[in-house]
């Protein structure tokens, strides 16, 4: 079986960062009839960062920490588990920076809003509800990875979807969907490209080859 192709990098980054955005618009699409009050153990255990402080939030942008957390479940995820790749290799992928290509995406994220823009998605991202979207994100991108969750987390409850609807329809949460979901040259994806492929040659998996091994 040829698990590698020439375009995996670019159809798995670019599908990753679609579904980062899709995923969170999936949550508030449903409406669950009975809601378990679960949040705070769930968002506890899910939310790979806490909330910066005001004087890091323009340093450390929660946009890039969902693009690099999708990244590393959609696309390092399934390769490193795929069984095509020797000890070594899965070794050295392991052993790669969590953050690998940060440095590129925030300089993105800044190019394309205003420090306004950021200061307000970073707002909604960093609360409540915003950690629990991202939690419940983070959850499903497990889901689809394959991962087995013992106890779910309950689904946004009507009004926090209500608030996150609001904010997703708004000038600035449309923006940042089309943003995010853009492909191709001048997207968040296309920046990290650079970086994905740099670490697979830097653990010698070659994308073109028919196995990795």
């Amino acid at each position: 079986m040829s698990f590698f192709t020439s375009n995996t990098v670019v159809k798995s980054s670019l599908l990753s960062s679609t579904l980062a955005a899709l995923l969170f618009m999936t949550g508030c699409d449903k409406t669950p009839e009975t809601v378990e009050d679960t949040t705070s153990d769930a968002s506890d255990t899910a939310v790979t960062q806490a909330a910066p402080s005001d004087t890091d939030a323009q340093n450390d942008l929660v946009m890039t920490t969902i693009t690099l957390d999708t990244v590393n479940s959609l696309l390092f995820a399934p390769v490193i588990n795929s069984g095509a790749l020797s000890a070594e290799q899965v070794s050295c992928l392991e052993s790669r920076d969590k953050n690998l290509g940060k440095a590129e995406v925030d300089r993105f994220y800044k190019s394309q809003f205003t420090d306004a823009e950021l200061k307000e998605l970073d707002d909604f991202y960093t609360s409540d509800v915003g950690k629990k979207l991202i939690a419940f994100g983070n959850e499903q991108l497990r889901v689809m990875n394959g991962e087995e969750v013992a106890t779910p987390m309950a689904e946004p409850t009507p009004e926090e979807m209500t608030e996150i609807q609001t904010f997703m329809e708004s000038p600035l949460g449309v923006k940042y969907m089309k943003i995010n979901n853009a492909e191709g040259e001048g997207s968040a994806m296309e920046v990290l490209n650079g970086p994905i492929e740099a670490e697979f040659k830097r653990c010698n998996v070659d994308l073109d080859g028919p196995e990795a091994k």
